[in-house]
């Protein structure tokens, strides 16, 4: 027995506690670093050890067929500088065919922050546009566009293992904006770009009464080239010359614009070459924006079935549901982010169910179809479902998309430095329903952000995404994510591999058996051979011999007098004719070329400008975190004991004192004392809130010395608007109180024209409000009242107060879910405020203004009517005061406008000076961390 009190010993069991201390230290100082390490960074950590380099790489990938130049301007620049309306609603458009329909289809996205991509079928309107925004003021950006161009850039500049392989129609500009590393397909070559227009907008930009609830871009295409059939034929020719290991195919929505007999006829074409592709050789579909019914049943029938991969967003994912008739088909439309990861699971496991490859039974229409993968990607999360041995590697081609998306919206580089993340944020949930039928929930670890659960022989991973908080670009980032999940994953065919093996022992066999016949010797029973010619396998087809691809350009080049055309004469600014690579003459005139001579149109943009500049007052020489915002409550928020919080402070007792000798009666007594059923009256209510809040404002003003130099900014809601002209010194209190008084009256007199109301709704991208209010509006006037049913407020996204008769609205309320809007509470008002039922009012308040001399602001003060700041002009200022009593209040816009007044993370300080913390709420809604620098100051 070896004794354990030896001296060797002894220093054995110090060697190991020398070892064990430090060791115990190092690990505890790593979960103390891990715990106290931002969320975002710790996801970043946690995807970088999930993400690895597969063992089986792509070397080669064929990319096509559609390549273009993105345009990138802001939207709400081109339909301002355009001047475009439409007095139809606001709906979806299979193709555009004008501005009108521009404008409709725009706003219908732009509502619900989702991307789109529709076809401008009118010559002379695209041609409008480009001339348009090739002015310099809206500053646009030129880009490589194209799914297929966007994927390759990607794959060129960040995989150098990879060689890319573009097929597409490539003019001089994204010749120039190419990687250099892609190959290029130089039968292809236009003597002119293809141009799509990128209208993006940012999170609450503001269009008129209508506010983007998230970040996104609106495309404007006119294509020629990339859905012609012999680019098509061009892209399958190319994939037997090139022999890639994997293939993308893209750009097949931009179909759409075509008659429907040439669209089918050219998916007929794709079909039928996906069909001769050599199975072992992988292919992924990227799919994008459609709207036409008939096209996506096509894709869905014809084309997903025959490839291996698909990659789709949430829009994608819940039209091809729509049209299939697959699970939750009725939510399309939906805004941007708001498809439920449960939802989402349903419809992806129904789709690679339906469309996707099933071995179990051969006798199925399932065995012959090939799908087995598909990357679903949204705003806040994304999921990877895979079916089958052949595709592995998925949660690093996951994460690694992942990872992507947040840096490239923000434009930021690969390092993970720290002021990159701060513009990263997390938006999900501690707890997530992931599968509805197996109960499956994820719970949020920062350190272990992916989930994967198996459901029958479908595999799920999800993880949530880190979204940019300022994006900067939103377009190609849905093609830079898959394309990078693609190249993480791997991709191997393992029976029809050794299906591949077995022929070749079958061949080595045969020859053996042959050679050994000579000698009068057999090795080979002929009854194994008979059994192994007997198994079922799937063989390559070998690439035929030909002429290199650069000698097709002579065929290419004598088909292009079928798009030639330009119609009624004007040149159009489409490609019109191929190029060759020798060609040295000049390339055809710009669209700014085309401007000279309209010197004066631009001078009078710039006057417009310079006008629109002097609407804001500047405080940049304040800083953001001392400026103050004032926002002041309308009535509705009225209770007992009201001033009693400031009725110590003399000047706050003063206004009432005056208010009570203007007024004839005691307005404190009522606001002190009630009684309630008085102080909830129209006139009442709106002088009580009107003169409180007035009173709070000065206490804090004694409480603030430095407010006044401090306040940059103030808005009031409704009768807020008033206490918000007098804190804004543009109206003394003594004019506002004649002018409240006048309105009170005006308003409650309106309201006994017919029993009225007001009710808050919620509706979503699938609700049809304007058809629910013109039935309703129609439903009160066959019934004898006014035909009134509008939108009276807007709060914030999708939340709104609807106001009309009490016939309009019991209608409108009886049919609200078949219209899908969401009943949230009826409010405690008895009149159809803000809406044409008080043109009567609007008209008092008007005459009332004119006899008053309005002063220019000191501050910035917003108007309800606008929803912007007011203009300088008196006279029209005066004028919108009043156009607000029957007109919708754009707080929503508002608040937008004051919320975006932030640098950065840093916001200025929002008083809510009144009774209430409504204004408070709706303020959290647009944005949570601006309410961490909210005050109330109650009354």
């Amino acid at each position: 027995m070896f004794p354990f009190n030896t001296p060797y010993n002894h220093l054995l069991n110090w060697s190991l506690l020398c070892f064990l201390v430090p060791w115990f230290y190092s690990y505890y100082n790593e979960q103390h670093r891990l715990s106290s390490m931002p969320v975002e960074q710790a996801m970043l950590k946690a995807w970088d050890t999930v993400i690895s380099q597969p063992t089986l790489k792509f070397r080669k990938v064929m990319v096509g067929i559609n390549c273009n130049v993105d345009v990138i301007v802001s939207g709400i620049s081109v339909v301002h500088k355009l001047n475009i309306s439409s007095p139809n609603p606001v709906g979806d458009k299979e193709v555009l065919s004008g501005f009108e329909d521009l404008y409709e289809a725009f706003v219908h996205f732009f509502t619900r922050g989702a991307p789109a991509e529709r076809c401008m079928v009118n010559d002379m309107a695209f041609e409008q546009m480009v001339h348009a925004i090739e002015d310099k003021h809206l500053r646009a950006q030129h880009y490589i566009g194209g799914n297929a161009a966007l994927m390759a850039q990607k794959i060129a500049s960040s995989f150098p293992a990879a060689t890319a392989y573009l097929v597409g129609p490539i003019g001089p500009r994204s010749q120039a904006l190419l990687h250099p590393a892609i190959v290029r397909n130089n039968s292809t070559r236009i003597a002119e770009d293809e141009l799509h227009l990128i209208l993006e907008y940012k999170q609450g930009e503001i269009l008129g009464e209508y506010v983007a609830p998230a970040s996104s871009r609106f495309i404007v295409s006119h294509d020629q080239f990339s859905g012609s059939a012999m680019v098509i034929e061009m892209f399958f020719k190319a994939i037997m010359q090139f022999r890639p290991n994997l293939i993308i195919l893209s750009g097949i929505h931009g179909l759409e614009a075509q008659n429907q007999d040439m669209r089918l006829e050219k998916l007929r074409l794709i079909r039928r070459s996906l069909l001769q592709v050599n199975p072992l050789i992988p292919i992924h579909l990227q799919l994008g924006s459609m709207a036409d019914d008939q096209q996506v049943h096509d894709i869905l029938e014809r084309i997903i079935p025959n490839v291996d991969s698909l990659a789709i967003n949430e829009q994608e994912l819940n039209y091809l549901s729509k049209v299939g008739k697959g699970p939750f088909n009725e939510r399309y439309p939906i805004s941007a982010g708001t498809l439920h990861a449960y939802k989402a699971v349903e419809m992806l496991y129904w789709l690679l169910s339906m469309y996707g490859h099933d071995r179990s039974n051969p006798d199925s229409k399932s065995y012959n179809q090939r799908l087995q993968r598909i990357h679903y990607y949204s705003l806040t999360y994304h999921i990877m479902v895979s079916k089958g041995p052949d595709w592995s590697n998925l949660a690093a081609g996951l994460a690694a998309g992942a990872r992507l998306a947040g840096r490239q919206s923000c434009n930021l580089g690969s390092a993970g430095r720290t002021e990159d993340i701060d513009k990263l944020e997390i938006r999900t949930s501690q707890t997530v329903l992931l599968d509805k039928q197996i109960g499956k929930v994820y719970h949020f670890n920062p350190h272990s952000p992916l989930a994967s659960w198996l459901r029958n022989d479908v595999v799920f991973i999800y993880t949530p995404v880190l979204v940019c908080k300022y994006p900067q670009h939103t377009v190609g980032v849905d093609d830079a994510i898959s394309a990078t999940a693609l190249l993480y994953s791997q991709y191997f065919k393992l029976e029809k591999r050794v299906c591949k093996i077995c022929f070749m022992i079958i061949s080595i066999l045969v020859i053996t058996k042959g050679m050994s016949a000579v000698n009068g010797r057999s090795l080979l029973c002929p009854s194994l051979l008979v059994r192994v010619a007997q198994f079922r396998c799937v063989r390559s087809r070998p690439a035929p011999r030909g002429p290199p691809l650069v000698d097709d350009g002579d065929q290419w080049r004598t088909a292009t007098n079928a798009f030639r055309t330009k119609r009624d004469g004007v040149g159009m600014a489409f490609p019109t004719s191929f190029i060759d690579d020798d060609d040295q003459s000049d390339p055809i005139s710009t669209a700014k070329e085309l401007l000279k001579g309209h010197e004066k149109y631009k001078a009078i943009n710039a006057v417009k400008e310079k006008r629109k500049l002097l609407l804001n007052l500047n405080f940049d020489h304040i800083p953001i975190q001392d400026q103050v915002v004032l926002m002041f409550p309308g009535h509705g928020k009225q209770h007992l004991q009201m001033g009693q919080k400031v009725i110590d402070n003399p000047s706050s007792a003063s206004l009432f004192e005056e208010a009570n000798e203007f007024l004839k009666f005691d307005l404190l007594n009522l606001c002190l004392n009630g009684p309630k059923t008085n102080l909830d009256q129209t006139f009442y209510a709106q002088m009580a809130t009107f003169v409180s809040c007035m009173a709070a404002f000065e206490k804090l003003k004694v409480e603030q010395p430095d407010l006044r130099d401090r306040l940059t900014d103030c808005a009031g809601f409704s009768v807020g608007e008033i206490c918000a002209l007098v804190a804004a010194e543009v109206l003394s209190f003594s004019d506002a109180l004649n002018v409240v008084k006048v309105r009170a009256q005006a308003m409650d007199e309106c309201s006994q024209i017919a029993p009225s109301g007001m009710i808050c709704v919620r509706t979503s991208a699938a609700s049809n409000l304007v058809r629910a209010l013109k039935e309703a509006s129609q439903f009160s006037h066959e019934h004898g009242e006014p035909p009134v049913c509008d939108v009276a407020n807007y709060l914030f996204c999708h939340v709104k107060v609807v106001a009309g008769t009490n016939k309009a609205l019991g209608h409108f309320a009886q049919n609200a879910k078949h219209f899908k809007i969401q009943l949230l509470k009826k409010l405690p008002f008895y009149g159809a405020f803000h809406t044409r039922m008080m043109n009567g009012a609007s008209q008092r308040v008007e005459h009332c203004l004119a006899g008053i001399r309005l002063r220019a602001p000191r501050v910035n003060v917003y108007s309800n009517y606008t929803g912007k700041c007011h203009t300088r002009r008196m006279a029209h200022m005066g004028k919108d005061i009043a156009r607000q009593v029957n007109n919708p209040v754009k707080w929503e816009q508002i608040m937008q406008i004051l919320f975006n007044k932030r640098i950065n993370d840093e916001f200025p300080s929002y008083f809510e000076v009144g009774p209430g913390r409504e204004l408070g709420s709706i303020l959290y809604q647009i944005g949570k961390k601006a309410s961490h620098t909210y005050v109330n100051y109650p009354v």
